[in-house]
């Protein structure tokens, strides 16, 4: 009785654990190990992609309009078309121009003097005549020309400008001063216009060889009365700086 006594303590904690496992293992139950649920998918505008973006163009800064400096010096013959050949002969022509260059556009102005031989003796009014030159000292402005830029060998413009002509033939007046009189040219001022056609042939650089034509108009003024053409083929240097 002694020893059924100690045996029944002994029995009961295994008993309470059997029953406890036998609970744990009824039908819908699983005694395998779960996993931690799959953590939701990252919202889209946090989500990495594998694939690179294309690279942010930066804004390109808008060049303005540039602008260089043109210059030229030719020398012209320029041939009086309303007059009698044998008594007014070709002369020649000193001009100088120089402008803003714009691309297709220069905008600037000429400068130069220009005289023809007068042959007296070929006039029949004039007795006991000589040979005297018909002078002129002119500004042209301002000057438009046009071009064509973009050519490798050429430049090709065309120009037209308003001229300020200022002429002298054998016309001179005396001015005195305080302590003396000197003998001096008298210029006299008419209106006029000229255009010109020509080719610049590229050397090297922004250097050309210049040739054209020039036709000019003069009308009446203070020198003539009445109005003149004229026609002066040319060729210089033209010199682009941009």
């Amino acid at each position: 009785m002694r020893f059924v006594g100690l045996l029944v303590p002994l029995c009961l904690p295994a008993t309470l654990a059997s029953a406890q496992w036998d609970a744990s293992t009824q039908e819908g139950t699983s005694t395998t190990a779960t996993t931690a649920p799959t953590p939701p998918p990252a919202p889209s505008d946090q989500m990495v992609s594998a694939t690179p973006y294309p690279a942010v163009e930066q804004p390109q800064e808008e060049k303005g309009l540039e602008v260089g400096f043109t210059w030229g010096l030719s020398i012209g013959v320029p041939i009086i078309l309303n007059v009698p050949k044998e008594a007014v002969r070709p002369g020649a022509n000193i001009n100088f121009f120089g402008g803003a260059d714009f691309g297709w556009f220069v905008i600037g102005g000429d400068a130069g003097l220009q005289w023809n031989p007068i042959d007296l003796a070929n006039v029949p009014t004039v007795v006991n005549g000589g040979r005297h030159p018909l002078t002129r000292i002119y500004l042209s402005l301002p000057e438009v020309r046009f071009q064509v830029p973009d050519l490798k060998v050429v430049l090709p413009y065309i120009t037209g400008a308003f001229d300020m002509n200022f002429w002298n033939f054998a016309e001179t007046t005396v001015g005195c001063g305080y302590w003396y009189c000197s003998q001096y040219s008298v210029y006299r001022f008419t209106p006029g216009f000229t255009g010109k056609a020509g080719l610049g042939f590229h050397i090297k650089g922004g250097v050309y060889i210049d040739a054209g034509f020039q036709y000019s108009f003069t009308g009446k003024g203070n020198f003539f009365d009445q109005t003149g053409w004229w026609l002066a083929p040319y060729v210089g240097v033209l010199v682009r700086r941009r």
